[in-house]
């Protein structure tokens, strides 16, 4: 994604089965990227927040601040861009000061059956 100067560019992505759900919107402006994301998974509960972070290459690492069952959490999450779809990545976490933070983040899994297809931002 090539930005001009600092224009902020909006894509939209979602994941979508009979079950279950995952979007997420991401706004980039430099090196930066902010966002939502929102998983309705089922029997889990819904967890709903923002992401905060940086491509590294085609690999998205971000801070993810949610809430579920009304308590706020922050965990890492990372997604890896494939032409125009994201792939969550998965790895090992650690805990501090309350948030959990990937272990290896260069050695995480990127098998999800959770592809996020880019769409048309609502």
């Amino acid at each position: 994604i090539v930005n001009q100067q600092n224009a902020s560019v909006t894509n939209c992505y979602l994941y979508a089965s009979e079950a279950d759900t995952v979007s997420m919107n991401l706004t980039h402006l430099g090196d930066s990227i902010t966002g939502s994301l929102v998983y309705n998974l089922k029997e889990k509960d819904k967890n709903t927040g923002t992401i905060n972070g940086r491509m590294n290459g085609n690999i998205l690492i971000a801070e993810y601040t949610f809430l579920s069952e009304g308590i706020q959490s922050c965990r890492q999450v990372a997604f890896k861009l494939e032409g125009d779809k994201f792939i969550e990545g998965y790895g090992e976490s650690y805990s501090r000061n309350d948030r959990f933070f990937f272990k290896y983040p260069d050695s995480l899994n990127f098998d999800s059956s959770f592809k996020l297809s880019e769409i048309i931002c609502q």
